[in-house]
Protein backbone atom coordinates (compact mmCIF):
# COMPACT_ATOMS: atom_id res chain seq x y z
CA UNK A 1 0.00 0.00 0.00
CA UNK A 2 1.50 3.09 -1.02
CA UNK A 3 1.66 5.89 1.65
CA UNK A 4 0.17 9.40 1.42
CA UNK A 5 1.34 12.55 3.52
CA UNK A 6 -0.79 14.91 5.01
CA UNK A 7 0.23 17.96 2.96
CA UNK A 8 -0.55 20.41 5.78
CA UNK A 9 1.46 18.91 8.46
CA UNK A 10 3.51 16.20 6.70
CA UNK A 11 1.80 13.21 8.92
CA UNK A 12 0.88 10.09 7.25
CA UNK A 13 -2.43 9.61 6.21
CA UNK A 14 -4.05 6.86 7.97
CA UNK A 15 -7.67 6.02 8.65
CA UNK A 16 -8.25 3.82 11.82
CA UNK A 17 -8.21 5.77 14.85
CA UNK A 18 -9.23 9.44 15.02
CA UNK A 19 -6.88 10.34 18.01
CA UNK A 20 -3.72 9.98 16.15
CA UNK A 21 -1.58 12.34 13.93
CA UNK A 22 -2.89 11.57 10.32
CA UNK A 23 -6.02 10.49 10.41
CA UNK A 24 -8.74 10.92 7.68
CA UNK A 25 -11.74 9.86 6.78
CA UNK A 26 -10.87 8.44 3.49
CA UNK A 27 -7.39 7.36 2.63
CA UNK A 28 -7.16 9.66 -0.72
CA UNK A 29 -7.67 12.79 1.09
CA UNK A 30 -4.83 15.85 0.55
CA UNK A 31 -4.77 16.49 4.28
CA UNK A 32 -5.83 14.85 7.62
CA UNK A 33 -9.01 15.53 9.21
CA UNK A 34 -6.85 18.11 12.30
CA UNK A 35 -5.18 20.00 9.32
CA UNK A 36 -8.48 20.40 6.85
CA UNK A 37 -10.23 21.81 9.89
CA UNK A 38 -7.21 24.07 11.30
CA UNK A 39 -7.04 25.39 7.51
CA UNK A 40 -11.06 25.40 6.86
CA UNK A 41 -12.56 26.13 10.23
CA UNK A 42 -9.70 27.71 12.03
CA UNK A 43 -10.16 25.29 14.30
CA UNK A 44 -7.18 24.91 16.99
CA UNK A 45 -4.96 21.64 16.53
CA UNK A 46 -5.64 19.15 19.39
CA UNK A 47 -2.23 17.21 18.43
CA UNK A 48 1.13 19.23 17.52
CA UNK A 49 4.80 18.94 17.62
CA UNK A 50 6.97 18.04 20.69
CA UNK A 51 10.61 18.82 21.19
CA UNK A 52 11.24 15.24 20.76
CA UNK A 53 9.58 15.32 17.35
CA UNK A 54 11.35 18.07 16.59
CA UNK A 55 14.89 16.85 17.09
CA UNK A 56 14.10 13.54 15.18
CA UNK A 57 13.54 15.53 12.25
CA UNK A 58 15.98 17.89 12.26
CA UNK A 59 18.58 15.45 13.20
CA UNK A 60 17.84 13.77 10.14
CA UNK A 61 17.74 16.62 7.62
CA UNK A 62 21.38 18.27 8.69
CA UNK A 63 22.62 14.40 8.02
CA UNK A 64 22.03 15.24 4.19
CA UNK A 65 23.55 18.00 2.14
CA UNK A 66 20.82 20.71 2.09
CA UNK A 67 20.99 24.48 1.99
CA UNK A 68 19.44 26.28 5.43
CA UNK A 69 17.15 28.79 5.56
CA UNK A 70 16.71 29.49 9.30
CA UNK A 71 14.17 31.84 10.42
CA UNK A 72 13.69 34.13 13.24
CA UNK A 73 11.01 36.38 13.78
CA UNK A 74 11.97 40.06 14.23
CA UNK A 75 9.31 40.72 16.60
CA UNK A 76 10.64 38.55 19.06
CA UNK A 77 14.46 38.12 18.38
CA UNK A 78 16.11 36.51 21.26
CA UNK A 79 13.64 33.44 21.98
CA UNK A 80 13.46 32.70 17.98
CA UNK A 81 17.10 32.77 18.00
CA UNK A 82 17.64 29.91 19.84
CA UNK A 83 21.15 28.52 20.93
CA UNK A 84 20.07 25.12 20.76
CA UNK A 85 19.24 25.53 17.11
CA UNK A 86 22.14 27.69 16.67
CA UNK A 87 24.26 24.82 17.88
CA UNK A 88 23.60 22.53 15.16
CA UNK A 89 23.54 25.14 12.40
CA UNK A 90 27.18 25.91 12.98
CA UNK A 91 29.43 24.98 10.11
CA UNK A 92 26.64 24.70 7.81
CA UNK A 93 25.51 26.90 5.11
CA UNK A 94 22.69 28.74 5.74
CA UNK A 95 20.64 31.54 5.76
CA UNK A 96 19.30 33.91 8.18
CA UNK A 97 15.83 35.36 7.56
CA UNK A 98 13.70 37.51 9.78
CA UNK A 99 10.51 37.49 9.11
CA UNK A 100 7.42 40.26 10.41
CA UNK A 101 9.52 43.19 8.89
CA UNK A 102 6.42 44.70 7.77
CA UNK A 103 5.37 44.99 11.52
CA UNK A 104 8.47 47.69 12.25
CA UNK A 105 7.80 51.21 11.41
CA UNK A 106 7.89 52.39 7.68
CA UNK A 107 11.04 54.62 9.34
CA UNK A 108 12.75 51.97 10.16
CA UNK A 109 16.52 51.49 7.81
CA UNK A 110 16.72 47.55 6.35
CA UNK A 111 20.61 48.65 6.43
CA UNK A 112 20.50 48.99 10.23
CA UNK A 113 18.67 45.84 10.87
CA UNK A 114 20.65 43.73 8.90
CA UNK A 115 23.86 45.08 10.62
CA UNK A 116 22.56 44.95 13.97
CA UNK A 117 21.41 40.97 13.09
CA UNK A 118 24.97 39.71 11.77
CA UNK A 119 26.22 41.35 15.07
CA UNK A 120 24.25 39.35 17.07
CA UNK A 121 25.25 36.17 14.92
CA UNK A 122 28.90 37.19 14.96
CA UNK A 123 28.65 36.70 18.85
CA UNK A 124 26.98 33.21 19.07
CA UNK A 125 29.78 32.23 16.01
CA UNK A 126 27.10 31.89 13.75
CA UNK A 127 28.59 33.15 9.90
CA UNK A 128 25.37 32.84 7.86
CA UNK A 129 25.69 33.15 4.04
CA UNK A 130 23.64 35.92 3.93
CA UNK A 131 20.75 37.78 6.03
CA UNK A 132 16.86 38.41 4.49
CA UNK A 133 14.14 40.44 5.86
CA UNK A 134 11.03 39.40 4.25
CA UNK A 135 7.21 39.62 5.39
CA UNK A 136 5.84 36.13 4.45
CA UNK A 137 2.22 37.21 5.12
CA UNK A 138 2.47 39.97 2.70
CA UNK A 139 5.20 38.42 0.12
CA UNK A 140 7.32 41.40 0.61
CA UNK A 141 11.23 40.66 -0.60
CA UNK A 142 10.35 37.41 -1.52
CA UNK A 143 12.20 37.66 -4.90
CA UNK A 144 15.40 39.25 -3.15
CA UNK A 145 15.60 36.11 -1.07
CA UNK A 146 15.14 33.56 -3.72
CA UNK A 147 17.55 35.07 -6.01
CA UNK A 148 20.15 34.37 -2.72
CA UNK A 149 18.90 31.19 -2.37
CA UNK A 150 19.29 29.89 -6.15
CA UNK A 151 23.23 31.89 -5.68
CA UNK A 152 23.97 29.52 -2.52
CA UNK A 153 22.01 26.44 -3.35
CA UNK A 154 24.75 24.34 -5.65
CA UNK A 155 21.48 21.67 -6.59
CA UNK A 156 20.96 21.12 -3.21
CA UNK A 157 17.66 20.73 -1.26
CA UNK A 158 16.63 23.92 0.77
CA UNK A 159 15.52 23.32 4.40
CA UNK A 160 13.38 26.01 6.56
CA UNK A 161 13.83 25.86 10.31
CA UNK A 162 13.21 28.14 13.44
CA UNK A 163 11.01 28.21 16.26
CA UNK A 164 7.79 27.74 16.64
CA UNK A 165 5.27 30.44 15.08
CA UNK A 166 7.97 31.94 13.02
CA UNK A 167 6.80 31.46 9.66
CA UNK A 168 8.23 29.04 8.37
CA UNK A 169 5.46 27.38 6.54
CA UNK A 170 3.86 30.89 5.79
CA UNK A 171 6.82 31.95 3.77
CA UNK A 172 6.97 28.35 1.79
CA UNK A 173 3.35 28.94 0.65
CA UNK A 174 4.79 32.73 0.06
CA UNK A 175 7.45 31.57 -2.17
CA UNK A 176 4.83 28.92 -3.87
CA UNK A 177 2.30 32.00 -5.04
CA UNK A 178 5.39 33.95 -6.00
CA UNK A 179 6.50 31.42 -8.57
CA UNK A 180 2.93 30.24 -9.04
CA UNK A 181 3.12 26.63 -7.59
CA UNK A 182 0.60 24.43 -5.59
CA UNK A 183 -1.24 27.60 -4.31
CA UNK A 184 -4.53 25.22 -3.82
CA UNK A 185 -2.94 22.74 -1.37
CA UNK A 186 -0.75 25.31 0.93
CA UNK A 187 0.54 24.06 3.85
CA UNK A 188 -1.18 24.19 7.19
CA UNK A 189 -0.49 26.99 9.32
CA UNK A 190 -1.96 28.25 12.66
CA UNK A 191 -1.17 30.95 15.19
CA UNK A 192 -0.47 27.40 17.83
CA UNK A 193 2.75 26.11 17.56
CA UNK A 194 3.51 23.23 16.67
CA UNK A 195 1.34 22.89 13.62
CA UNK A 196 4.24 21.37 11.71
CA UNK A 197 4.61 17.52 12.79
CA UNK A 198 6.75 16.11 10.01
CA UNK A 199 9.17 17.08 7.60
CA UNK A 200 7.46 17.69 4.24
CA UNK A 201 9.09 17.80 0.92
CA UNK A 202 7.76 20.02 -1.94
CA UNK A 203 8.93 19.14 -5.27
CA UNK A 204 10.27 22.53 -6.80
CA UNK A 205 13.18 22.39 -8.33
CA UNK A 206 13.84 20.77 -11.89
CA UNK A 207 16.84 18.86 -10.62
CA UNK A 208 14.74 17.14 -8.13
CA UNK A 209 15.57 19.32 -4.77
CA UNK A 210 12.66 20.09 -2.71
CA UNK A 211 11.72 22.74 -0.56
CA UNK A 212 11.25 21.48 3.21
CA UNK A 213 9.35 22.57 5.69
CA UNK A 214 10.31 20.98 9.41
CA UNK A 215 8.68 20.92 12.78
CA UNK A 216 9.38 24.46 14.95
CA UNK A 217 11.20 24.40 17.94
CA UNK A 218 9.57 25.30 20.86
CA UNK A 219 11.50 26.97 23.12
CA UNK A 220 10.78 27.36 26.68
CA UNK A 221 12.08 30.55 26.82
CA UNK A 222 8.50 31.87 24.88
CA UNK A 223 6.60 31.79 27.96
CA UNK A 224 4.05 32.90 25.89
CA UNK A 225 3.83 29.44 24.43
CA UNK A 226 1.71 28.10 27.47
CA UNK A 227 -0.72 31.22 27.39
CA UNK A 228 -4.19 29.86 26.19
CA UNK A 229 -4.75 30.22 22.34
CA UNK A 230 -6.81 33.40 22.36
CA UNK A 231 -3.99 35.81 24.22
CA UNK A 232 -1.64 34.25 21.92
CA UNK A 233 -3.68 35.52 18.88
CA UNK A 234 -3.96 38.55 20.74
CA UNK A 235 -0.23 39.29 21.09
CA UNK A 236 0.68 38.55 17.05
CA UNK A 237 0.57 42.00 15.49
CA UNK A 238 -1.95 42.19 12.46
CA UNK A 239 -0.48 45.31 10.73
CA UNK A 240 2.21 47.77 11.37
CA UNK A 241 3.76 49.01 14.98
CA UNK A 242 1.99 52.08 16.35
CA UNK A 243 4.35 53.33 18.42
CA UNK A 244 3.08 55.52 21.63
CA UNK A 245 5.75 57.66 24.13
CA UNK A 246 4.83 58.15 27.42
CA UNK A 247 6.19 60.62 30.14
CA UNK A 248 6.93 58.63 32.80
CA UNK A 249 7.53 60.56 36.68
CA UNK A 250 9.03 59.33 39.71
CA UNK A 251 5.92 57.26 41.55
CA UNK A 252 4.27 55.96 38.39
CA UNK A 253 4.06 52.69 36.73
CA UNK A 254 2.85 51.82 33.30
CA UNK A 255 1.12 47.79 33.05
CA UNK A 256 1.60 46.22 29.49
CA UNK A 257 -1.67 44.04 29.65
CA UNK A 258 -1.29 41.99 32.78
CA UNK A 259 2.20 40.54 31.39
CA UNK A 260 4.66 43.10 32.61
CA UNK A 261 5.06 46.57 34.28
CA UNK A 262 7.22 48.91 34.33
CA UNK A 263 7.95 51.56 37.51
CA UNK A 264 10.08 54.41 38.26
CA UNK A 265 11.66 56.20 41.59
CA UNK A 266 14.13 58.38 42.43
CA UNK A 267 14.06 60.09 38.89
CA UNK A 268 12.14 63.11 37.93
CA UNK A 269 10.95 61.80 34.43
CA UNK A 270 11.74 59.95 31.33
CA UNK A 271 10.29 59.22 28.12
CA UNK A 272 9.71 56.09 26.44
CA UNK A 273 8.43 54.39 23.84
CA UNK A 274 5.88 51.08 23.44
CA UNK A 275 5.59 49.38 20.34
CA UNK A 276 2.83 46.24 21.41
CA UNK A 277 0.31 44.64 19.18
CA UNK A 278 -2.57 47.66 19.49
CA UNK A 279 -4.89 44.64 21.32
CA UNK A 280 -2.16 44.69 24.60
CA UNK A 281 -3.62 47.29 26.73
CA UNK A 282 -1.42 50.10 28.07
CA UNK A 283 -2.30 51.77 31.24
CA UNK A 284 -0.51 53.71 33.70
CA UNK A 285 -0.83 54.08 37.42
CA UNK A 286 0.29 55.30 40.65
CA UNK A 287 2.74 53.65 41.72
CA UNK A 288 1.06 52.79 44.95
CA UNK A 289 -1.87 51.60 43.70
CA UNK A 290 0.28 48.79 41.34
CA UNK A 291 -0.58 46.19 43.55
CA UNK A 292 -4.08 46.54 44.31
CA UNK A 293 -5.03 47.56 40.65
CA UNK A 294 -2.98 44.72 39.24
CA UNK A 295 -5.49 41.95 41.42
CA UNK A 296 -8.29 43.65 40.58
CA UNK A 297 -8.20 44.22 36.94
CA UNK A 298 -5.98 41.60 36.23
CA UNK A 299 -7.62 39.53 32.97
CA UNK A 300 -10.48 42.19 32.59
CA UNK A 301 -8.58 45.90 32.05
CA UNK A 302 -5.40 44.33 31.91
CA UNK A 303 -5.43 42.15 29.16
CA UNK A 304 -4.12 39.81 27.70
CA UNK A 305 -4.39 37.20 29.36
CA UNK A 306 -7.65 36.26 29.81
CA UNK A 307 -10.01 35.43 33.01
CA UNK A 308 -9.26 31.86 32.13
CA UNK A 309 -5.24 31.93 32.47
CA UNK A 310 -5.06 34.26 35.50
CA UNK A 311 -4.37 31.10 37.80
CA UNK A 312 -1.84 29.96 35.32
CA UNK A 313 0.72 32.75 35.69
CA UNK A 314 3.35 33.69 38.04
CA UNK A 315 5.64 36.93 38.03
CA UNK A 316 8.45 37.90 39.36
CA UNK A 317 10.69 41.67 39.75
CA UNK A 318 13.59 42.67 38.62
CA UNK A 319 15.60 46.33 38.83
CA UNK A 320 17.14 47.64 35.64
CA UNK A 321 19.31 50.24 34.42
CA UNK A 322 18.81 51.26 30.68
CA UNK A 323 20.88 53.56 29.09
CA UNK A 324 18.82 56.04 26.46
CA UNK A 325 18.42 55.09 22.81
CA UNK A 326 18.63 51.33 23.78
CA UNK A 327 15.74 48.84 23.94
CA UNK A 328 14.10 46.73 26.30
CA UNK A 329 12.74 43.28 24.54
CA UNK A 330 10.01 41.26 26.05
CA UNK A 331 10.48 38.23 24.22
CA UNK A 332 6.75 37.35 22.56
CA UNK A 333 5.20 41.01 23.45
CA UNK A 334 7.35 43.66 21.83
CA UNK A 335 9.61 46.30 22.78
CA UNK A 336 10.12 49.52 24.86
CA UNK A 337 12.49 52.29 23.65
CA UNK A 338 14.08 54.66 26.11
CA UNK A 339 14.95 58.65 25.36
CA UNK A 340 16.07 59.03 28.73
CA UNK A 341 18.83 57.06 31.01
CA UNK A 342 17.28 55.28 33.67
CA UNK A 343 16.09 52.88 36.20
CA UNK A 344 13.42 50.96 36.34
CA UNK A 345 11.69 48.14 38.56
CA UNK A 346 10.25 45.79 36.11
CA UNK A 347 7.62 42.63 36.99
CA UNK A 348 6.75 40.36 34.20
CA UNK A 349 5.97 37.15 33.64
CA UNK A 350 8.10 34.38 35.31
CA UNK A 351 10.46 32.77 32.50
CA UNK A 352 9.74 35.65 29.95
CA UNK A 353 12.79 36.36 28.36
CA UNK A 354 13.69 40.16 28.88
CA UNK A 355 17.14 42.01 26.94
CA UNK A 356 18.37 44.86 26.35
CA UNK A 357 19.81 46.30 22.77
CA UNK A 358 20.80 49.03 20.59
CA UNK A 359 18.06 50.47 19.03
CA UNK A 360 17.04 49.35 15.63
CA UNK A 361 14.56 52.31 14.81
CA UNK A 362 14.53 55.98 15.10
CA UNK A 363 15.16 56.94 18.87
CA UNK A 364 13.68 60.87 17.84
CA UNK A 365 10.25 60.23 17.41
CA UNK A 366 7.76 61.55 20.24
CA UNK A 367 4.75 61.18 18.50
CA UNK A 368 1.31 60.30 19.96
CA UNK A 369 2.95 61.77 23.59
CA UNK A 370 1.07 60.57 26.67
Amino acid sequence: MIERKCKGCGAIIQTTDPKKEGYAPLADQLYCQRCFRMIHYNELPKIVATKEDYEKVIDSVLKRKVLIVFIMDVFSFKSTFHPNMIEKLKDKDVIVVANKFDLLPKSTQKERVVEWIFEQCKKVSLNPLAIGLVSATKGDEIDPLLNIIDAARNNRSVVFMGCANVGKSSLINAILRRCRLTVDTPLATSAIPGTTLKEIQIPFYEDNSFLIDTPGYIAKEDRLNELLPKSYAWLQPKKELKPVTYQLISGQTIFIGGLACLSLEGQEKIYLTAYVSMQVVLHRCPTERKEAFFQKHLGSLLIPPIKEEVSNLSYDTKELSIPKKKMLWLSGVGFILFHTDCKITLTKLSDMEVYITDAIIGSNSKKSTR
